[in-house]
């Protein structure tokens, strides 16, 4: 833009120098305002002497605008630390755990038809007492000839303390697998089982058919010749007397009855030279036997003396071979 009139510019230089002028020390003062009138004065009629023959140019520089860029701070994050809440949750009345088991673990092997009792032990865990008036209930399953209901308690059960429960049952007539599920029933009928999942507690146990004894073996008497002795060991011919011992043992399971015993002097004689009629011979036990005789002539040796035990068999024996028995004999002249 170009000012043609000096006078105008000239007033817009004291326009804009006035305020620097009243900055400057002792402006406030009367003489001060006084000289800065007269020297305005005179510039504007210097200016107006000038005015019709120069043209001033006024040149206008503009100055840049400054933007000033806001930075923001971060503001910090506060995390927050979260409060724990208790919450009081009451104990219901009546909660049940289950311990263990006393008696028959599972699948226990009973044989069909055999009476057992089952015990378990239970804790109470909840917040009522358990009195007589608590049952225990059969549920489901297999009842296994048990009572519908039995009695938890005769006393009482304080919450956290335990009791042991039995039940009376009887094992199935067939072999197999049977498992029968309880439950306990408080004194107003609220029906609750074990656990968290209140769910029953139970027996299973094994049918087994019973396997039997061998039979007995039968007992029979075992008769015997134990031991025999002519004149001491020495058999003597040729009509001299001699002495015959002998021993009866059974060695069986049972007594023998009656029987009879007999010795013949060797074994080619017709009649037997001695016999005893023994009334009974226990299990285990046994007899001697004695006689005298003679032989009547003279004979070689290597000849067999015999005794007969049991003769006729009238005794019923386990073994009946050895009811003979022979004894070599060697004569001395």
């Amino acid at each position: 833009m170009k000012f043609k009139s000096p006078g105008i510019l000239f007033a817009l230089i004291v326009i804009l120098m006035l305020p620097l002028a009243c900055n400057f020390p002792g402006a406030g003062s009367v003489g001060s305002e006084t000289a800065v009138a007269q020297t305005v004065e005179a510039e504007l009629t210097k200016a107006a002497a000038t005015a019709g023959t120069a043209t001033s140019t006024l040149a206008v520089t503009e100055t840049p605008t400054v933007t000033a860029t806001n930075t923001e701070t971060p503001v910090p994050t506060v995390t927050s630390t979260p409060v724990l809440t208790f919450t009081n949750t009451p104990i219901p009345c009546n909660r049940a755990a289950f311990v263990s088991d006393v008696t028959i673990p599972d699948d226990s092997e009973i044989v069909i038809n055999a009476n057992f009792t089952k015990t378990w032990r239970l804790q109470n865990t909840g917040s009522c007492t358990w009195t007589s008036g608590y049952k225990i209930i059969f549920d489901s399953g297999d009842q296994m000839s048990a009572p519908a209901e039995t009695q938890l308690t005769a006393g009482s059960v304080a919450p956290g303390a335990t009791v042991d429960v039995s039940v009376n049952m009887k094992a199935p007539g067939s072999a197999g697998t049977y498992k029968g599920n309880y439950r306990i029933k408080s004194s107003d009928g609220i029906v609750f089982g074990v656990g968290a999942g209140n769910v029953p507690f139970y027996v299973q146990i094994k049918a087994i058919t019973p396997t039997l004894p061998p039979p007995p073996e039968p007992l029979f008497p075992d008769l015997y010749v134990s031991e025999f002795q002519i004149n001491y060991g020495n058999p003597i011919d040729d009509d001299v007397p001699i002495h015959v011992r002998l021993g009866v043992y059974n060695q069986g399971t049972a007594a023998a009855g009656a029987y009879t015993v007999r010795f013949w002097g060797l074994e080619t004689f017709a009649n037997h030279s001695c016999e005893w009629d023994v009334p009974s011979t226990n299990a285990k036990g046994g007899r001697i036997l004695e006689c005298d005789m003679q032989y009547a002539s003279i004979y070689a040796d290597g000849l067999r003396a015999m005794v007969k035990v049991d003769v006729g068999n009238t005794v019923a024996e386990s073994n009946e071979s050895n009811n003979t028995f022979y004894q070599p004999l060697n004569f001395v002249p």
